[in-house]
């Protein structure tokens, strides 16, 4: 459900990015690691910038979401066996068991 959400969200943005960025016929300049893009517009940098987010936070967030499953995972293994450890302990015969004397009865 979370995914359907996200997606909905990322269209969401995406058509409010591409709403403000069509509005903008503006030119800039980028120096991205000694590497030179002249009169880009501003949409793509936009666009590009919500993506390279967007995807991170999707990662972050998939990676959360695995960790927090198998933790669940690993915690349901652990009650299953404190489970079947219980279930063998009631099952236990009663070996070796002599009642304690009743209190007051002298066997004299």
């Amino acid at each position: 459900m979370w995914v359907v959400k996200g997606i909905l969200f990322l269209a969401l943005l995406v058509v409010l990015v591409v709403f403000f960025g069509a509005n903008s016929n503006r030119a800039v300049d980028i120096d991205v690691f000694g590497h030179e893009y002249l009169d880009i517009q501003i949409f793509w940098v936009l666009l590009l910038a919500f993506l390279l987010g967007f995807l991170t936070c999707f990662v972050m967030a998939a990676v959360r979401e695995l960790r927090v499953h198998a933790q669940i995972r690993a915690l349901r293994r652990t009650i299953q066996s404190r489970d079947k450890e219980i279930a063998n302990l009631r099952t236990l015969p009663l070996q070796d068991f002599q009642p304690a004397p009743a209190a007051g009865v002298n066997d004299d």
